[in-house]
């Protein structure tokens, strides 16, 4: 695989102890894969990083349990680059099912595999892709799917909830909500706050589509709360 101008912003960062095994890997990447791949010592892993730059932090789990890498993890969550994460030279499954949780886990692969099909992933991670072995990620569903639970989304907020998301659709202001229901304005900041977080939303105009959704009577509704506020 050649370096092109879509590889100059990519680079690989290969967390292990330093020995011979991890520089000569290094370079069979480096050279497979045409990206820039760099041995950083799995104890001193504190550096800057490039928000230019797609990193993917290749992890060695040999050397003791994944117990150790949540600082490694915390770290790479806590950057504002662009972080990918794969794992190499696994061996166990059972280790690995807790760390593919981290969101930006995106490959493991076994001690047993080919230099060549680690290149491979590494290629496919670069484009998108996961490499997560079909055993792996199969016992993983088998242990956590369950049924989905059914509910009514409406009934998830109050009366008083409900009515503030109606008066929200108008294009009413917090003071004309609390003006209209003859409250305090942190008492509609509350009740703000707490719909949303209730039905994950961020701003009005989530709110306003999850309650088209979701709240069959919001717009006959909504025509009198129009009424009330003029």
């Amino acid at each position: 695989m050649n370096k092109d101008d879509n590889q100059l912003n990519k680079k690989i960062l290969l967390f292990g102890q330093h020995n011979l095994q991890i520089t000569l890997l290094n370079g069979y990447i480096s050279q497979f894969t045409g990206i820039d791949s760099e041995p950083v010592d799995g104890n001193h892993w504190n550096r800057n990083y490039d928000t230019g730059t797609h990193y993917l932090a290749l992890i060695d789990v040999s050397e003791g349990g994944s117990e150790r890498l949540v600082p490694l993890l915390d770290h790479l969550c806590d950057q504002d680059a662009d972080i990918t994460v794969a794992f190499f030279n696994v061996v166990d499954n059972a280790e690995v099912e807790q760390l593919i949780l981290w969101p930006m886990v995106k490959g493991v692969f076994y001690r047993e595999g080919s230099q060549e099909h680690l290149c491979r992933g590494i290629e496919g991670i670069f484009d998108g892709e996961y490499w997560l072995p079909r055993q792996l990620m199969g016992e993983y569903l088998e242990r956590t799917r369950q049924r989905p639970r059914h509910h009514d989304e409406a009934n998830i907020l109050t009366r008083r909830e409900k009515q503030i998301l109606q008066y929200t659709a108008t294009g009413a202001t917090n003071t004309q909500i609390a003006q209209a229901l003859n409250v305090s304005m942190h008492t509609v900041k509350t009740h703000i706050y707490n719909l949303f977080r209730k039905i994950g939303v961020s701003n009005r105009v989530q709110a306003i589509n999850w309650a088209k959704e979701n709240l069959a009577d919001l717009e006959r509704d909504a025509q009198v709360t129009v009424d009330k506020v003029s």
